[in-house]
């Protein structure tokens, strides 16, 4: 996977418990492990790595707890290593820029906002695993998210929350210039906030979100550019992600043979 090609993969929607989801995931791998000896998996949500543990997801139940790795490695009978989504995906695009780009913040705007941060070649997972969840940097707003704050980065410009506030699907709420221009704004304040701390050299735009491409990435980069120059601080660079998963893929790939090596 060092070229980032992936050649056969599934999707099927997320179910809505933890345990449909496990069933579906070892029934469609056990086919496919003659010859494999390890699995990456990327958890949507929040991911004690040290321990192999589901914290929390924000929009499927039952997850709370789950120790991931044993659950599928007595299924499949191979070693598995689990990560926070967001992180696994920040390594396969780091991959594909060679670490050209140090540090690199991955910013994942879908159902919901993940992020994750690369540097020397290594995620920057925090104390607690918790690193990079800037989908709960405070904008200000007024709106309760289901994290239990108010005025969350992610409450302001995440699918899940866009759909909900307007009871249409999100492309369609965007497609309303005044509510496309305020979300461009709002994802810019929640990215320069994790910037003023982070200051990474490139800021890449993954999940379902990313594939407005240059409807999302122009306004953008302009709107950083400004908030820049009004701080007098250089700019990030930024570029889109891929929206289908596929350097998800390579994440977890990645992951898994760096864990059989030893190395991560």
């Amino acid at each position: 996977v060092s070229d980032g090609a992936i050649t056969n993969y599934t999707t099927w929607p997320s179910p809505s418990h933890a345990s449909e989801s496990l069933d579906r995931i070892i029934s469609t791998c056990l086919p496919m492990i003659d010859g494999i000896s390890a699995c990456g998996v990327a958890f949507g949500g929040v991911f004690d790595f040290s321990r192999q543990r589901c914290v929390r997801s924000m929009h499927v139940s039952g997850w709370e707890g789950t120790d991931l790795s044993s659950v599928l490695q007595r299924a499949l009978g191979i070693t598995v290593v689990a990560e926070n989504d967001a992180n696994v995906a920040a390594l396969g695009e780091y991959s594909l820029l060679h670490g050209h780009q140090d540090p690199l913040l991955y910013v994942t705007i879908s159902t919901g906002v993940g992020a994750a941060i690369v540097a020397n070649d290594q995620l920057v997972r925090g104390a607690h695993s918790m690193s990079g969840e800037i989908g709960h940097l405070p904008l200000g707003h007024k709106k309760s998210c289901n994290c239990g704050q108010v005025g969350c980065f992610e409450r302001a410009v995440s699918g899940y929350w866009l759909e909900a506030d307007h009871g249409q699907p999100a492309a369609d709420v965007l497609a309303d210039p005044d509510i496309h221009r305020q979300w461009i704004t709002d994802i810019a304040t929640g990215l320069w906030s994790a910037c003023v701390v982070l200051d990474p050299a490139m800021i890449v735009i993954g999940g379902g979100m990313s594939a407005q491409g240059e409807r999302l990435l122009n306004p953008l980069t302009r709107a950083l550019a400004e908030k820049a120059s009004e701080s007098e601080r250089p700019p990030p660079a930024v570029r889109l992600g891929d929206p289908t998963g596929r350097t998800l893929l390579v994440g977890a790939a990645i992951l898994a043979r760096e864990v059989e090596h030893g190395s991560r």
